[in-house]
């Protein structure tokens, strides 16, 4: 099948830069070469890709744009169980509008994402696309729940729950760095289960970066496996 490509409105409106994103899989260096020429032709400046099937070995010599892998993309499932596992101390989030600490642990959360890989992208534009990401989720925007861990009635780990295809599915969590190693990981993830276990969901899914160790042991831990892999490329015009 031949590759499409789709303008994704939300994501130029927020970098200020026209985005677009490639559907399908690229089946040789000729397609490539030849999608891309459109979308200079189009004034794209930036083009995501993903795909089970790397890249680099396609010849990529003059081509119009520069192509960086900035993720290998995965995503964990796990059939909803009733878990034992959860604490007093996770509790839904009060209000509206989250708070410093929050907002924090949500850029945080973020270091080995593709926005925050990608040097063209910025740290600023990095930072207020999580800022934005927390904020839609307490307002339940783009989220279903926010749970957070308090110690000593101080947030110290968060999770968002929400859907996508279906799905049961986990946006961000994160946990405050002097506090990890003490199981607050598994207490979010676990919680999280049961939330959707209570609201009939089957199905649980986490994506992640496959740079992220700490994610993927967490999640490993908790009874996920791999579904699929994906290699996760940007392309900026030259």
């Amino acid at each position: 099948m031949k590759c499409t490509f789709e303008i994704l409105d939300w994501d130029s409106k927020f970098f200020n830069i026209k985005i677009c994103r490639i559907n399908g899989t690229i089946a040789n260096s000729i397609e490539l070469s030849d999608i891309l020429k459109e979308l200079k032709e189009n004034e794209i400046d930036l083009v995501y890709y993903s795909s089970p099937i790397p890249l680099q070995d396609f010849q990529q010599q003059s081509l119009p744009y520069k192509i960086d892998l900035v993720d290998k993309k995965i995503t964990y499932v796990k059939k909803i169980t009733d878990n034992p596992g959860i604490k007093d101390s996770v509790t839904e989030f009060v209000g509206e509008y989250p708070d410093n600490k929050l907002i924090q642990l949500a850029i945080e959360s973020g270091i080995y994402s593709r926005f925050n890989v990608d040097q063209k992208i910025g740290r600023a534009s990095y930072e207020a696309m999580y800022k934005t990401w927390i904020i839609n989720s307490v307002n339940k925007k783009i989220a279903k729940e926010v749970l957070v861990y308090l110690d000593n009635q101080e947030i110290v780990g968060f999770v968002t729950l929400g859907e996508k295809k279906l799905r049961a599915d986990i946006g961000i969590i994160a946990v405050d760095s002097t506090v990890r190693g003490k199981g607050i990981g598994k207490s979010l993830m676990f919680s999280a289960e049961n939330w959707f276990l209570k609201n009939d969901y089957q199905l649980m899914q986490v994506v992640t970066q496959g740079n992220n160790l700490a994610a993927c042991r967490l999640y490993e831990s908790c009874g996920y496996v791999v579904e699929q892999s994906e290699y996760f490329y940007h392309m900026w015009k030259e």
